[in-house]
């Protein structure tokens, strides 16, 4: 990959190249969610404490993210300022990964050690991974490319809970350890993020990607902070916010889509996971077309566009949440529906808010305004779901689906009326 400016055949063979990096660590996020919380459980009788555990865990994300990300904007070295950190913590990621379902049969000391180190190595490559394709795609193409590596993140979590779930049952001896499952699916994907791993560093000419020195390009941290913090209205404070608000208004739903399906609308298991797999293919399928739209109508319009249908989305749940109780004709498949729509609307924000980012900023803070978005995203992981989880013990259902409609609305009025990104 040169410097040169590339056709729209060429972004897309780049994102291809770099998202079959970002699948393979997409790939951890629907196995952590799904069979982490089982493994502190067997070791922790209370949900309380594995929610506290599992709270703790995810302050690592919005700590190291911003760190690592901003430090590879002052990197120069002669395979690039990314891949030095991709090569570093990516395959000793994968082995504390593969680690993770032995230690689990150990210890919970050695569980929550070995997740400590899992997370901190993972987060610590997610930026530099990310801030790849802006190094390498021009501004008014970095919207299409987002798209192309958003659908293979959809694809790692249809892959991790369709083709690789069912092997959670199989049991691997392991010397000094006996039987053991809950192991084969996470080295799996241990292999796949170390066979990626290589596939980037043989593919990636990063250092040719720069074309000016990074002297040039990269201002001192202070001033580009206190930059950002002066720039107004029209800058990236705003969408900070509205990144955190929209995420927070995700992690107010998300976690709790399954047991509302099977608790509250009578699904079973099988059709209360269909429910969020509804959200994994929408936004498998809109990906690269929302990256399209948003580079001919501006990204901007599109996300306040879409945080207006997710406003609505948030009303409609309520409307159904309330009929559910009284007519067969809500329920179940209309919330299929909504879900469908949600992920739709929601895969155009995470599409096109990184491109509209960067566009505030040169090369030089990629990686800053990166870690500052995954900043934003993280935190309000953090405090999400445990948000989410009082509105349900003290309001119900209904109270969470008002909250995700208020908090998308006020995201939507923080992007709107701003200047053309």
């Amino acid at each position: 990959m040169t410097g040169d400016l590339p056709d729209i055949k060429d972004i897309y063979r780049r994102s291809f190249i770099i998202g079959s990096g970002f699948f393979t660590v997409a790939l951890i996020e629907p196995m952590y969610s799904a069979y982490i919380p089982l493994m502190l459980a067997d070791h922790l009788q209370s949900s309380v404490k594995v929610g506290a555990v599992l709270s703790a865990l995810n302050l690592i994300a919005p700590l190291v993210i911003p760190i690592f990300a901003a430090l590879s904007d002052r990197t120069s070295t002669r395979i690039g300022k990314r891949m030095p950190y991709i090569i570093a913590f990516l395959p000793p990621a994968a082995l504390a990964l593969a680690f993770v379902p032995v230690a689990a049969q150990l210890h919970l000391s050695w569980l929550v050690g070995a997740l400590v180190v899992m997370n901190f190595l993972r987060h610590a490559a997610r930026g530099p991974v990310v801030s790849l394709m802006p190094d390498l795609v021009p501004p008014n193409q970095r919207s299409q490319a987002n798209g192309v590596i958003n659908t293979m993140g959809g694809l790692a979590a249809i892959t991790a809970t369709v083709a690789l779930a069912p092997l959670i049952t199989v049991q691997v001896l392991i010397p000094g350890v006996g039987l053991t499952r809950r192991v084969l699916p996470f080295w799996i994907i241990a292999g796949l993020i170390i066979a990626s791993t290589v596939f980037l560093f043989m593919n990636v000419r990063e250092a040719l990607a720069g074309p000016t020195p990074r002297a040039h390009t990269t201002p001192s941290l202070r001033s580009a902070l206190s930059g950002i913090a002066r720039s107004g209205p029209g800058g990236a404070v705003p969408i900070l916010a509205a990144v955190l608000l929209w995420f927070l208004g995700w992690k107010l739903i998300t976690p709790f889509i399954t047991l509302y399906a099977r608790d509250y609308l009578g699904a079973g298991e099988a059709a209360a996971g269909l429910s969020f797999g509804m959200l994994a293919i929408s936004q498998t399928l809109f990906a690269v077309p929302s990256g399209i739209i948003a580079a001919r109508l501006g990204r901007r319009r599109v996300i306040s566009a879409a945080l207006g249908v997710l406003t609505a989305v948030g009303a409609a749940m309520f409307a159904n949440h309330q009929l559910a109780a009284f007519s067969s004709a809500a329920g179940l498949y209309p919330f299929w529906a909504l879900l469908f729509v949600m992920g739709l609307a929601w895969v155009v924000l995470i599409t096109n808010c990184l491109p509209m980012l960067w566009d505030l900023g040169g090369l030089g803070t990629v990686g800053l305004y990166t870690g500052l978005y995954y900043f934003a995203s993280q935190t309000a992981l953090v405090v999400g779901p445990g948000i989410g989880g009082a509105v349900i013990e003290y309001i119900g259902y209904g109270g969470l689906f008002v909250g995700f409609a208020a908090v998308m609305l006020g995201a939507r009025m923080l992007i709107k009326d701003r200047p053309t990104a």
